[in-house]
Order: structure tokens, then sequence, then C-alpha cells
């Protein structure tokens, strides 16, 4: 306003030095509003402030209850109650979903009815040639059992039932009696290389007992052992 009503400078210099005087003016306004604006916003912080304060020194104030009586406390909302019911039939159903079968398969359940995760299953695989059964590869050796010291190792050149009934009577001597699943198990470490390598290529759970056993190993080397010479044999020499 003052500059304004000032009569208009008459030479240049006189111009220059009205211009830096109304800057000047300009930026001191400029400051006047940014302090009022700060002290604005600081008086309505402090306002909101006042009730949480006022409530948490009354809070910190109140007198504890008297001794000898129970407070009575709201923790069983129907509404909560429901939702917690309804959860917990959602995470047991979604269990039973995805672990309907384990028993079938040969798992048990641990504690609390958690069974173990996929990969667990996988690396608790039991060891064995895949021909026999989980049974049979999960079975546990006899103790005291000593494994047989004079059979030889099967190759296919010999009678493969009189071969299995030999194998079969020393284990029982050794200590496996009345549990054939045992006498199996220790089959393959009593084959050549090439009866053990047919052996591990056959397909999967096809010798759950004794009786498949001496089937499979019959079919494939019944025609492979040396037989003894007969009179007929005999006759044709010259």
């Amino acid at each position: 306003m003052l500059l304004h009503n000032m009569p208009e400078p008459s030479n240049s210099q006189a111009r220059r030095i009205r211009d830096e005087v109304q800057t000047l003016l300009q930026m001191v306004a400029v400051q006047q509003a940014e302090s009022s604006a700060s002290r604005h916003r600081g008086a309505a912080s402090e306002k909101r402030e006042e009730p949480a304060q006022n409530e948490k020194e009354v809070s910190v104030h109140q007198q504890p209850p008297p001794r000898g009586k129970k407070t009575a406390l709201i923790l069983n909302h129907p509404v909560d109650n429901q939702r917690r019911h309804d959860a917990r039939r959602d995470i047991n159903e979604n269990r039973c979903r995805r672990h309907g079968d384990a028993e079938e398969r040969g798992y048990s359940a641990h504690r609390g009815g958690r069974y173990d995760s996929d990969e667990d299953r996988m690396a608790l695989e039991p060891p064995g040639p895949r021909v026999f059964s989980r049974a049979i590869r999960s079975t546990l050796l006899p103790s005291p059992f000593r494994p047989p010291t004079s059979i030889v190792k099967y190759n296919g050149e010999t009678k493969p039932e009189l071969w299995l009934a030999n194998f079969r009577l020393a284990c029982q001597l050794g200590g496996a009696r009345g549990d054939d699943r045992a006498i199996i198990r220790q089959l393959p470490l009593f084959l050549s290389d090439t009866a053990r390598r047919w052996l591990e290529e056959l397909p999967a759970n096809q010798i759950h007992d004794w009786v498949d056993l001496v089937r499979v190993f019959e079919g494939n080397f019944k025609g492979t052992y040396i037989r003894p010479d007969n009179s007929w044999d005999l006759s044709k020499c010259k």
C-alpha cells in the first residue's frame, strides 16, 4: 500500500531501490503466512492429543478392583465362538481330504492328528526292490538273526524251487521263523548281479508273500537252469 502511494521514481537508481524494497516486503509477507499456518496446525494437533492423554491419565489413576472379588470379563461371545467352531471344522475337513488315505498307505498319525508332509512321505520310502510290497520292505528282521553263510548266490544255473527251499530253510535256522516277509527281504543279498538286475527291473508290488515269490522266481528261471543228463541224452552219445 505504501509503495503504491509513493510517487513514480524519476531515475533508474530510485526505481531499483523501490523494486528491492518491494521484493523484501513480499518475502516478509510469505514468511508471516507460513508461520501463521504452522501455529494453526500445532494448535489442532494439541487438541486431538488432549482426549487420548486424558483417557490415559484416567486409566492410570483408576483404582484397582477390591480384593476377593473377581472381575467379570466377557470372553465367550456367541459370534466369536461360532467363528472359531467354523474355522476348526474347516481345518479338520481339509486335513481329512489331504490325508484320508494315509493309514491305508502305511502311515500313522502323529500326536494331534498330523501326518507327514508329501516330502516326508517320499523320504520315508522303505528300501528294497519295488517288486516287493511295502509291507515286505518295511519288515524288521528278527533279533537275533544270523544270515545264511552256506547259501551260494543264485545265478540261474540251479533249479529255482530247490534253491528257494534251501534259502528259506537256512533263514529259518538263522532266526526268521514264522515270518516269510523277513526272508523275502533278504533275497536280493543272495542273488548274482544278473539275477539282482532282473529283480530290480520287475514291476512294482508284484510279490506280497512266499507264494508270489515262488511263482515269479520259477517263471523266470525255470528254463535257464542246467538240467542233469538222462538216459536219452546218453543214448545220443555215440
